[in-house]
């Protein structure tokens, strides 16, 4: 193998590689990126057997070669060569060695035969369907923030993608949901072009995020969903992911169907109260105090050292009087989630789930679980 790749190319195309790679794994070749020099062409390939993510990218190829190289180690070098510079790569020594040299800068990584990495498979009797990569990547970041970090339940820790054929419009749509039990993220999009019949998937926390960075390779996405693995090509990168093995729970049940006491306030405002008062919260608990009455909101934080702190805030508000604890993170996560000015919630009683809604996007909506206080 020997070639001529411009810096920026090679960069580009190695954050991918790098991002799926375990920087900690007992099995030696997964650390490593797969080099494939051919035609023209660097092609790489990185996987942690679970997510694979190959690229193609142009190069002055003057010999054909394959080999494998620790992928962080590679980037690190990569990213730290002035910007123009040309980057040139070279097997060496029988291809135990991979020489780098970039301007005055030479490197020597150690490799791994190429024959010992892991088979790559496709999607099989997978749907195939374009998307928005935008819209993709704002649905997922507005479902994932409230997905569990709690590994034991696997199922949570996911995104639940799945097609609804009532969503309550009497329209079908492409939703997408997660839940750690203690709060809820439902974000419905229009069903794209050719997506009939799609199983449902659960995909994984690192799919999420690999499938958030592939929408920045371009303004389109292209999907392939199976049973048990999913695909999304964007630009000359593609990733192939499994998908969580599980069911998702029945999250309609817990949607709040009652709440008509409507609180409008404003989201920085809002925002920035939580904030300040959380600071005197229980450091466990992060328990705050919302004491609703007509048109004031006024939110409160107390503990074990008998501190505290209150703070009030207009809110258009003209429901009966009422107090009702939350954490006061979870509030926070769900405000930064909201574009528009205000945020709208939707209140029973003290004791139930809230309801909270973007004033400006119908597509998005969210659940919160009170706290005891």
């Amino acid at each position: 193998m020997k070639l001529s790749i411009s810096r920026e190319t090679l960069l580009k195309n190695m954050r991918h590689m790098s991002a799926v790679v375990e920087k900690r794994t007992s099995i030696a070749i997964l650390s490593n990126v797969r080099l494939v020099a051919a035609d023209n062409k660097l092609e790489t390939t990185a996987t942690d057997n679970d997510i694979v993510v190959q690229g193609s990218t142009e190069a002055f190829v003057e010999q054909d070669g394959t080999t494998t190289v620790n992928a962080h180690k590679f980037f690190e070098i990569i990213s730290k060569i002035p910007e123009g510079v040309m980057v040139n790569l070279d097997l060496t020594e029988g291809g135990n060695r991979l020489a780098i040299s970039a301007g005055k800068a030479k490197f020597s990584l150690a490799c791994l035969p190429a024959d010992a990495f892991p088979a790559m498979t496709s999607v099989e009797d997978g749907v195939t369907f374009k998307m928005d990569a935008t819209t993709l990547s704002r649905a997922l970041t507005k479902a994932q923030f409230a997905a569990s970090a709690d590994d034991t339940r696997a199922y949570l820790t996911g995104v639940y993608m799945h097609i609804v054929e009532n969503s309550g419009n009497d329209e079908p749509c492409l939703r997408f949901v997660a839940t750690d039990g203690h709060r809820l993220a439902k974000v419905d999009l229009p069903l794209p072009e050719g997506i009939d019949g799609m199983p449902g998937v659960i995909l994984p926390r690192k799919c999420v995020n690999e499938l958030r960075k592939l929408t920045d390779e371009g303004n389109e996405i292209s999907l392939t969903v199976g049973e048990t693995k999913i695909q999304g090509e964007a630009g000359d990168i593609t990733l192939t992911s499994k998908v969580i093995d599980g069911t998702f729970p029945d999250y309609d049940r817990v949607i709040p169907k009652g709440n008509n006491s409507e609180m409008a306030v404003a989201r920085r405002t809002l925002l920035q109260a939580v904030d300040r008062v959380a600071i005197l919260s229980h450091e466990k608990s992060r328990s705050i105090r919302f004491a609703l009455a007509p048109d004031q909101l006024t939110i409160s934080a107390n503990n074990p050292d008998q501190e505290n702190a209150t703070e009030e805030v207009k809110v258009e508000y003209g429901a009966d009087s009422f107090d009702i604890g939350f954490n006061a993170k979870y509030v926070s996560d769900i405000g930064s989630q909201i574009e528009s000015d205000d945020i709208k919630f939707f209140f029973k009683d003290g004791t139930s789930p809230v309801l909270v809604k973007d004033a400006s996007d119908a597509s998005a909506l969210f659940v919160v679980m009170p706290m005891r206080i």
